[in-house]
């Protein structure tokens, strides 16, 4: 299934995210805050301050490089892409922003906003919005590896954007920086920049993730190398399995040396069962933002589809608002009254969740999977068929699958760091990958 021109997205985007606040006060109220999502939303932007910026050769001297706009423009100049936007490689760089130390990095790092060149996948240049964050310290000997960063959901708005944020959420960021890693974290296509988010669209994510590693060598310029490893959680496992599987055709300048996927989402079916019984509000919230997401991306997938008329009036509160907002406004809400009996087994949403379940080629690199025991949301039972059936089985992937006793969605970052940093380093020294395809899961507490 192709995706098609955005029906009414840009014409009616203001119009719709104003109703959609509207909506969202409106369900709000009186709703109580227990079972709500945690605080997913990125906190109010960013900006500003002043430090050593990063020539177009990667050199730290006082001169902002070609692109490079001053710190005090206003987030919303930032994102706002050139129109026509000028054909560029994927990759390129089409403006860079260096920002004050935001929350969750290192004092001494240099962090830079940026917006580079991507591709749609109608093949379409587009620009996409993230993060390039740049040890303190010099490079290691053949350059400064690349973990490319693929975050959980935040939403489809534009607001929700991390690199809107003045805190920045990266696992284990001081622990990769000290250890000589350039971090590029993308946005995703339609996160803050106009246009729709393809949530949950596997090989858009990708593209993101990794031409946001392309974005990153093209701002830290030849003290970088071309060895990159992809991390995710969530939504971000998803777009990492995805990136190692389009790594080969789609960025063959990159070597891949591993995909890291935490908790990732094998498939949006999962979510919500096709006959809605009691459904966790976290996992009705991902569920309800795909369809919404689908519905305005792909031609052939009408929202009624999967949608009661009740849950339809949710679509300019999915566009307007971020996950934890929207999942503040489903908390007393059954699933069976938003997803209609059957919904992810139609013909029109099946083609779609098909498509974007990971493990539908065989993986660039070998693959660290870590899966908390006791994760609602992204359930052990889903990761281990994923795993087994179409990771090990279909593909023949070599794969580490961990998962942890105990953990839940979130609690497994913590849980896992130790593990994934280690395999993390495994793959730079050339180590031999640990490959338990064939039989159980690592169990570790």
């Amino acid at each position: 299934m192709s995706p098609g021109t955005p029906r009414g997205r840009t014409v009616h985007r203001v119009v719709r995210l104003t109703a959609g606040l509207a909506v969202l006060a409106g369900l709000l109220a009186g709703c109580s805050a227990d079972g709500s999502l945690p605080a997913l939303a990125p906190a109010a932007p960013g900006g500003g301050g002043s430090g050593p910026a990063l020539s177009p050769t990667g050199v730290f001297n006082g001169d902002l490089p070609n692109g490079t706009v001053p710190s005090s423009l206003a987030p919303a100049a930032f994102y706002r892409v050139p129109s026509p936007l000028p054909a560029a490689p994927a990759g390129t760089l089409i403006r860079t922003q260096q920002i004050s130390s935001p929350g969750g990095i290192p004092t001494g790092a240099h962090t830079y906003r940026v917006l580079y060149h991507s591709r749609s996948l109608t093949g379409a240049d587009i620009a996409v919005s993230g993060l390039v964050i740049v040890p303190a310290t010099a490079p290691p000997r053949g350059g400064y590896p690349i973990l490319a960063w693929a975050h959980g959901t935040t939403g489809i708005a534009d607001q929700c954007a991390p690199s809107r944020s003045n805190q920045v959420f990266i696992p284990y960021a001081a622990q990769l920086l000290a250890r000589g890693f350039v971090i590029a974290a993308t946005d995703y296509e339609g996160l803050g920049t106009a246009g729709i988010h393809p949530y949950l669209v596997g090989t858009s994510e990708a593209r993101s993730v990794l031409d946001g590693a392309r974005a990153a060598r093209a701002l830290v310029g030849a003290r970088t190398s071309g060895t990159v490893v992809v991390m995710g959680h969530s939504q971000g496992g998803q777009a990492a399995l995805f990136a190692g599987e389009i790594a080969p055709i789609y960025a063959p300048d990159l070597f891949v040396a591993g995909i890291v996927a935490i908790a990732p989402v094998g498939s949006v079916a999962d979510f919500v069962p096709a006959n809605p019984p009691d459904t966790p509000v976290a996992a009705q919230t991902f569920a309800l933002m795909a369809v919404v997401a689908w519905a305005q991306y792909y031609p052939g997938v009408p929202l009624r589809s999967a949608l009661t008329a009740y849950g339809a009036r949710f679509e300019p509160v999915v566009d307007g608002a971020c996950a934890d907002r929207l999942g503040s406004a489903l908390v007393n809400i059954p699933a069976d009254r938003i997803f209609v009996n059957g919904w992810s087994t139609s013909g029109s949403m099946a083609v779609p969740i098909l498509a974007n379940e990971p493990g539908g080629a065989p993986s660039a690199a070998p693959i660290l999977v870590a899966q908390g025991t006791a994760d609602v949301l992204v359930p052990a039972s889903g990761t281990e068929r994923l795993v087994a059936d179409r990771l090990c089985g279909t593909e023949n992937d070599t794969v580490d699958f961990d998962e942890f006793a105990g953990s839940g969605h979130t609690s497994v970052l913590a849980a896992a760091q130790a593990p994934v940093l280690g395999w993390i380093g495994a793959r730079l020294s050339g180590a031999h990958p640990v490959d338990t395809c064939g039989g159980p899961p690592n169990l570790l507490s």
